[in-house]
């Protein structure tokens, strides 16, 4: 069973995007899994920026407001590994 992109974590929709980008950039597929392979690129593209700015507002919370911010981003982190 296929994982929806929405619940992938960023290093697994980047390598998904890379295999899209190698099939595409073959060119000897089908126009219709092409098309398809290019509109699930655009939505891999799309979680992975979401994802990137939900980290940029965190990491900003953390330069600009300190040790406060850490302690609030820790408790609406689910688990963090270092």
């Amino acid at each position: 069973m296929k994982k929806k992109i929405e619940k992938m974590e960023f290093e697994e929709s980047i390598n998904e995007l890379e295999k899209i980008i190698s099939a595409l950039g073959e060119g000897n597929l089908p126009l219709r899994k092409a098309a398809d392979l290019y509109t699930k690129g655009i939505l891999l593209r799309d979680h992975c920026k979401k994802i990137l700015e939900e980290i940029e507002l965190k990491l900003s919370q953390v330069s600009q407001n300190g040790d406060e911010a850490v302690s609030i981003i820790y408790k609406e982190t689910e688990e963090i590994e270092l």
